[in-house]
């Protein structure tokens, strides 16, 4: 097995452990302060202090689909192609959604490290994002693709696993909950217990941030239980 893979002008060494890459979705750095002043983040003030704390620019525009294709193609929309959540088809004149993998110019890292033997899982709070996370995954040998919207009909075939509900303890949320996001943590921290991925990507949904301000108490709340995830994936041994 390779040590390194290449992509878009940057190299990426194999984890040797479990690393695992959170996309949570809406959290700006406001949520990030009212929570460290409230006292529910005990994990990420432990990293910022001991560990690495920086604030990123994000993929313009800031929609959900460039900013996640620009973190797993480690480039900007103008190489992955991903401008934004919609764009007008010429040929048709109307709006589509920019959630085809045809319309991805770029591999992604998790499709690359897949194909270099190591095992990979992508996990989505909504189902929009799955099938381009998923290209290029070597799914059936190791690779591992779904989202909570639909983790109550996941097919090895398609999707690298089944019995998701079954596996994480309770059934799909609401679509339109902060359990959706939980859920993908959920999942997430179970494949580690069970040693079936190396490489995980969690991207989360922004529902709890669209309805609530950083000091409101459901946004503190989902963000204590965010950390508690976060506390269990470092005592797992996993680079977050």
């Amino acid at each position: 097995m390779a040590e390194m893979i290449e992509l878009n002008g940057r190299k990426y060494r194999l984890p040797s452990r479990p690393v695992v890459v959170i996309c949570a979705d809406g959290f700006d750095p406001a949520y990030l302060d009212a929570g460290l002043a409230a006292g529910v983040l005990p994990t990420m003030a432990a990293w910022r202090q001991h560990g690495f704390c920086t604030i990123a620019d994000a993929a313009m525009p800031t929609f959900t689909n460039p900013n996640n294709m620009s973190i797993v193609t480690g480039a900007a929309p103008s190489v992955h192609g991903i401008s934004g959540n919609f764009a007008l088809d010429r040929e048709t004149g109307r709006e589509v959604m920019m959630s085809d993998p045809a319309m991805l110019r770029s591999d992604t890292i998790l499709a690359r490290i897949s194909q270099a033997g190591v095992p990979v899982a992508a996990i989505t709070a909504k189902d929009k994002l799955r099938t381009m996370l998923g290209r290029g995954l070597r799914i059936g040998e190791g690779a591992i693709c779904f989202s909570s919207e639909q983790a109550d009909c996941c097919a090895e075939e398609e999707h690298g696993i089944a019995d998701v509900e079954t596996m994480v303890g309770r059934a799909k949320p609401d679509m339109y909950s902060a359990d959706l996001s939980l859920f993908v943590l959920d999942a997430g921290i179970r494949l580690v217990e069970e040693g079936r991925a190396q490489l995980l990507y969690l991207s989360l949904s922004d529902y709890v941030q669209h309805g609530h301000a950083p000091d409101e108490p459901e946004a503190l709340a989902f963000h204590r239980a965010l950390d508690e995830r976060l506390a269990r994936l470092a005592e797992l041994g996993c680079v977050v």
